[in-house]
Protein backbone atom coordinates (compact mmCIF):
# COMPACT_ATOMS: atom_id res chain seq x y z
CA UNK A 1 0.00 0.00 0.00
CA UNK A 2 2.72 2.11 0.94
CA UNK A 3 4.59 1.56 -2.44
CA UNK A 4 1.35 2.69 -4.62
CA UNK A 5 0.98 5.92 -2.67
CA UNK A 6 4.90 6.49 -3.10
CA UNK A 7 4.35 5.52 -6.98
CA UNK A 8 0.90 7.55 -7.46
CA UNK A 9 3.21 10.55 -5.55
CA UNK A 10 6.16 10.26 -7.66
CA UNK A 11 4.07 10.11 -10.85
CA UNK A 12 2.46 13.82 -10.38
CA UNK A 13 5.39 15.31 -8.98
CA UNK A 14 6.81 14.37 -12.61
CA UNK A 15 3.26 15.05 -14.43
CA UNK A 16 3.88 17.86 -17.12
CA UNK A 17 1.33 21.20 -17.03
CA UNK A 18 -0.44 22.24 -19.73
CA UNK A 19 -0.66 26.12 -20.74
CA UNK A 20 -2.74 27.17 -23.01
CA UNK A 21 -1.64 30.72 -24.32
CA UNK A 22 -4.01 33.16 -26.46
CA UNK A 23 -2.50 36.41 -27.55
CA UNK A 24 -4.05 38.99 -29.95
CA UNK A 25 -3.34 40.39 -32.32
CA UNK A 26 -2.45 37.54 -34.50
CA UNK A 27 1.43 38.90 -35.26
CA UNK A 28 2.21 38.87 -31.54
CA UNK A 29 5.27 36.80 -30.78
CA UNK A 30 4.98 34.10 -27.54
CA UNK A 31 8.31 33.63 -25.81
CA UNK A 32 8.51 31.23 -22.38
CA UNK A 33 11.74 30.82 -20.84
CA UNK A 34 13.40 32.55 -23.68
CA UNK A 35 12.08 30.24 -26.57
CA UNK A 36 9.99 30.99 -29.79
CA UNK A 37 6.84 29.34 -29.00
CA UNK A 38 4.26 30.59 -31.61
CA UNK A 39 1.96 33.74 -32.96
CA UNK A 40 -1.23 34.88 -31.61
CA UNK A 41 -3.11 33.44 -34.95
CA UNK A 42 -4.32 30.69 -32.62
CA UNK A 43 -4.54 29.36 -29.52
CA UNK A 44 -0.81 27.72 -28.43
CA UNK A 45 -0.90 24.98 -25.96
CA UNK A 46 2.40 23.90 -24.41
CA UNK A 47 3.31 21.08 -22.01
CA UNK A 48 5.70 22.26 -19.29
CA UNK A 49 7.36 21.16 -16.53
CA UNK A 50 5.91 22.19 -12.84
CA UNK A 51 7.42 25.10 -11.81
CA UNK A 52 8.00 29.06 -12.67
CA UNK A 53 8.24 30.00 -16.22
CA UNK A 54 8.49 33.41 -17.81
CA UNK A 55 5.72 34.30 -20.85
CA UNK A 56 7.27 37.27 -22.92
CA UNK A 57 4.65 38.82 -25.95
CA UNK A 58 6.01 40.74 -28.18
CA UNK A 59 3.83 42.81 -30.95
CA UNK A 60 5.89 45.66 -33.03
CA UNK A 61 8.38 46.73 -30.95
CA UNK A 62 6.02 46.70 -27.34
CA UNK A 63 6.13 43.90 -25.13
CA UNK A 64 4.14 43.01 -21.99
CA UNK A 65 6.41 39.58 -19.38
CA UNK A 66 5.04 38.00 -16.91
CA UNK A 67 5.86 35.08 -14.50
CA UNK A 68 3.67 31.72 -13.51
CA UNK A 69 3.98 29.34 -11.33
CA UNK A 70 2.45 25.73 -12.63
CA UNK A 71 1.60 22.92 -10.47
CA UNK A 72 2.31 19.11 -11.73
CA UNK A 73 -0.62 18.12 -13.86
CA UNK A 74 -2.03 21.30 -13.53
CA UNK A 75 -3.96 23.04 -16.66
CA UNK A 76 -4.09 26.68 -16.85
CA UNK A 77 -5.16 29.75 -19.81
CA UNK A 78 -3.37 33.13 -19.85
CA UNK A 79 -4.55 35.51 -22.10
CA UNK A 80 -2.79 39.43 -23.38
CA UNK A 81 -4.46 41.58 -25.90
CA UNK A 82 -2.34 44.60 -27.18
CA UNK A 83 -4.91 47.56 -27.72
CA UNK A 84 -4.85 51.05 -28.90
CA UNK A 85 -2.13 51.41 -31.06
CA UNK A 86 -4.31 49.59 -34.21
CA UNK A 87 -7.74 50.29 -32.95
CA UNK A 88 -9.46 51.42 -36.02
CA UNK A 89 -8.98 55.48 -35.95
CA UNK A 90 -12.22 57.48 -36.59
CA UNK A 91 -12.54 60.16 -39.64
CA UNK A 92 -12.08 63.84 -38.58
CA UNK A 93 -14.27 66.02 -39.36
CA UNK A 94 -13.59 68.44 -42.12
CA UNK A 95 -13.31 72.10 -40.90
CA UNK A 96 -14.04 75.04 -42.89
CA UNK A 97 -11.48 77.79 -43.08
CA UNK A 98 -12.24 80.89 -41.10
CA UNK A 99 -13.14 83.48 -43.64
Amino acid sequence: MLTLALTASLYLAAAPATLTVEIKPPQSELLVDGAKKGKGDKPIVLKLKPGKHLIKVVYKGDSTTDEIELKPGEKKTWKWEFTGSDAPKTPEQPTSPEE
